[in-house]
């Protein structure tokens, strides 16, 4: 609804602005330029990272802004002849760069929130308004350098600049320190945008990490309700190994991902990461305690067995406990790799050391669980084929 009001608003603008210049004189322009701002001004001063949508707020705002300085740049087209300054017309280049000062404060404000995203929900939208929020910093810029240019143009082409000696000189103090105030707060805004990007959050990795914990449960609960029998212990172990060997190929994909960001950077760890990463060692150890069982079975019902049926299943528990091996050193791997490129390392450290410690009992539960079953497994190889 704001998106299209704000359209109507900027359509009604340019048309006033499209009218004979002879219609419109720059008292109205600029009192026209101070609505427009003021607009835009709330708009941004509106947006939260905390409520979400703030990839589609920047990019409106950002369309705004694009056309506020077209205006901008039509109003400063039209003054070509000289023209009697008027307090008010002062009284609206001080409006306009103090607006645009207070649009640069709220850039820091949001890039602030923007370092802190913690939701899960918000993930879709971060590296959108990573860049939608660097070029937010760069309109603000623009629009402070363009409000500069327009007031300079207006008070050279004043024919009462005597008259207006004093007016002119508070304008051209506050525009002076409102310019300096504003490309302070674009550097600091870029400053954290950069800082956002050299430090990664982890929370990138969750959406991920999610999937294939969701695969993984999955896989879980079919491997502990499978009962295998000499009819169908080679097709149930054969779907099993081919689940898991693709369980394992996104594990591998997440894995190579974080490997490469933090060769160039560090990483700002969020707690649901730890969460995950923790659940994924807990479910692959109930994984592991499953090949166990079914390497026991297989055992059991060998010698009723047929040798071609007994040699694929063999094979296919081979596959699975290496597959399942992998992929559990990539969990442990992974977690080092975030938790040895932590900027947040001392804040997060009793997580740090829960999740360690936890994943440091499932791997060794897990290595135990898989070498009984491998162990079991050719004995069979070595008995009845």
């Amino acid at each position: 609804m704001m998106q299209k009001i704000l359209g109507g608003f900027i359509l009604a603008l340019t048309l006033i602005f499209s009218a004979s210049p002879g219609n419109a004189t720059l008292t109205t322009d600029l009192q026209n330029l101070v609505a427009q701002s003021t607009v835009i001004q709330d708009q941004l001063a509106n947006i939260s990272v905390n409520q979400g949508g703030t990839c589609t707020q920047l990019g409106t705002l950002n369309t705004s802004m694009e056309n506020y300085l077209a205006t901008v740049a039509v109003v400063i087209s039209r003054i070509t002849v000289p023209i009697t300054l008027t307090s008010t017309d002062t009284t609206s280049l001080d409006t306009l760069s103090t607006l645009t000062t207070e649009m640069a404060a709220d850039s820091i404000r949001l890039s602030l929130e923007l370092r802190s995203i913690e939701n899960v929900a918000e993930l879709f939208e971060y590296r959108a308004a990573l860049s939608a929020m660097l070029r937010l910093s760069d309109d603000i810029g623009k629009m402070a350098d363009r409000i500069l240019e327009m007031a300079d143009r207006i008070l050279v082409m004043a024919s009462n600049i005597g008259a207006m000696a004093d007016r002119i000189l508070i304008t051209q103090q506050l525009q002076n320190s409102n310019v300096a105030l504003t490309q302070a707060s674009i550097l600091t805004t870029q400053a954290n945008m950069v800082a956002m990007s050299d430090s990664l959050s982890s929370i990138a990795y969750n959406m991920t990490l999610g999937l294939v914990k969701t695969d993984a449960v999955v896989l879980e609960n079919d491997m502990g309700a499978t009962t295998l029998t000499s009819a169908n212990m080679v097709t149930e172990l054969d779907k099993l190994a081919a689940r898991t060997s693709l369980l394992l190929a996104g594990t591998e994909s997440l894995y190579t991902l974080i490997n490469q960001n933090s060769q160039s950077a560090s990483h700002f760890i969020n707690s649901d990461t730890l969460t995950l990463l923790g659940d994924l060692s807990t479910i692959n150890r109930a994984l592991a305690l499953s090949l166990e069982a079914y390497a026991n079975t297989i055992n059991q019902i060998a010698p009723l067995t047929q040798i071609p049926v007994l040699s694929d299943a063999t094979a296919s528990m081979l596959r699975l406990t290496t597959d399942i091996g992998k992929m559990s050193d990539r969990i442990m791997e992974m977690t080092d790799k975030i938790i040895v490129m932590a900027d947040n390392i001392g804040l997060m450290s009793d997580r740090i050391v829960t999740t360690q410690d936890l994943q440091q009992t499932n791997i060794e539960l897990t290595g135990g669980s898989l070498l009984t079953a491998q162990s079991v497994t050719l004995t069979v190889i070595k008995n009845f084929l």
